[in-house]
């Protein structure tokens, strides 16, 4: 179990780590993230065994800390409701800066550390997707949707659509000539046509 002050030492180079990486990718030097974490290198490598550690460590953080909230299993709301709000919800934080440096660093790295990416999909999106997927298999069995794959793959269809334009060139870091009421319209369109694919037949 950490002390407080070692547990304070651990955030720090958590924080200095992540800024670096995010700046400088995997190449940034271990003595620079004692530094800017100011502490002493063997510090880091007291809480840290490797680089490859501390990376994957600030890359899962960052995605955690990007994480949706929990989708309620119960929510009484229409399920159009319920998926319009949880649509919204989740690509405003695929907008946020953090969501999309950190989308940045793990793809930087996939040819020196392809597993990063491993741990990139399973810290976010298999996360968001299985939380999905459980609310969609209840409104399944209670008859208000049907599908013809399986659910997680039916979440799955259902995010992608939703990263819509705003996203794709928000991670590509070029401007998007739509208004966010447009978006708003393309996030509602896209549940829209989820929600009439999948619909159970009375």
């Amino acid at each position: 179990m950490l002390t407080a002050r070692s547990q304070l030492k651990k955030q720090q180079i958590l924080d200095a780590a992540t800024e670096l990486f995010t700046q400088h990718g995997y190449t940034i030097s271990m003595d620079s993230i004692a530094l800017a974490a100011n502490v002493s290198k063997q510090t880091v490598y007291a809480h840290f065994k490797t680089k490859d550690d501390l990376f994957e460590t600030c890359i899962r953080a960052k995605c955690m800390e990007s994480q949706m909230d929990k989708l309620p299993l119960d929510d009484g709301r229409k399920v159009r409701d319920v998926l319009c709000d949880f649509a919204k919800r989740f690509q405003t934080i695929l907008r946020t800066e953090e969501a999309i440096l950190t989308y940045r660093t793990a793809i930087r790295q996939l040819e020196s550390h392809p597993d990063l990416a491993k741990v990139f999909v399973s810290a976010g999106p298999e996360t968001t997707i299985e939380m999905l997927a459980q609310y969609l298999s209840v409104q399944q069995q209670q008859g208000v949707l049907s599908f013809s794959i399986s659910a997680s793959d039916a979440a799955m269809q259902l995010l992608l659509m939703l990263h819509g334009r705003m996203v794709f060139l928000a991670q590509l870091g070029q401007p998007c000539d739509m208004t966010e009421q447009e978006n708003d319209a393309y996030i509602e369109s896209c549940v829209d046509l989820f929600m009439t694919g999948y619909a159970a037949k009375k």
